[in-house]
């Protein structure tokens, strides 16, 4: 895997098609509300993953980086149907899920420089539930924008 020897202000490398394509400031923003790894998932994410580069190769897939929070694969079928079918019963474990997916999709990308078909469909979907549950935020759709736009 090819990253940049510059790493932004997380403190965590960058590849260089990550690098050349999201270059908002707040990818690189730690302690942004809504940026990718200003929350707390999103920065544990991309913290573990920097520490274990061996791991992540360019073929590396979002469900497989989540996978390893579950014991049990359909816990992870569970979790990401939600995003799918939002509830408002569900809203607190429906965000929960969603920075999550989105932290892990950007830290997939940030390290990677790419992310499969359906790691790309999860993030859009987290990011619309982020979208519908604290209404529109500059972030959530430079971050929507970005990723439709990432050949």
């Amino acid at each position: 895997m090819e990253t940049d020897d510059d790493s932004y202000g997380t403190g965590a490398p960058v590849h260089p098609a990550f690098a050349a394509h999201f270059t908002d400031p707040l990818y690189d923003d730690p302690a942004g509300e809504f940026a990718p790894f200003g929350s707390d998932e999103g920065a544990d994410l991309l913290a573990e993953w920097s520490d274990r580069p061996g791991d992540l190769r360019e073929d590396s897939t979002l469900r497989r980086l989540l996978a390893e929070a579950f014991t049990d694969p359909s816990d992870l079928d569970d979790v990401l149907g939600g995003l799918a079918r939002p509830t408002d019963d569900d809203a607190g474990d429906d965000v929960d899920t969603a920075t999550m997916v989105v932290g892990a999709g950007f830290t997939l990308l940030r390290l990677t420089g790419q992310v499969d078909d359906e790691g790309r469909e999860l993030v859009l979907a987290g990011l619309r539930v982020l979208t519908d549950v604290y209404g529109a935020h500059r972030e959530f759709e430079v971050m929507r924008r970005d990723l439709e736009s990432f050949a």
